[in-house]
């Protein structure tokens, strides 16, 4: 597995929120784990309101950061 580390700052609030959400504990088991997973989390989030896309990228970027 390779450790996920931003080249950039997170700026946009609603991006910012889900990361910090992602970063929960509680939410460690829905990480993908595979691609294939991974492909099926993202077409989830495009099946979501566009307007919720900024929180879910940042929601998929917490789960993935290392502290």
């Amino acid at each position: 597995m390779t450790t996920l580390q931003l080249p950039f700052n997170l700026e946009h609030p609603e991006v910012r929120a889900g990361f910090q959400a992602g970063q929960q504990a509680i939410y460690r088991d829905t990480r993908p784990i595979t691609d294939i997973e991974l492909v099926t989390f993202i077409r989830d989030f495009m099946a979501d309101e566009s307007q919720r896309l900024a929180y879910n990228v940042g929601f998929l970027f917490g789960l993935y950061i290392q502290n």
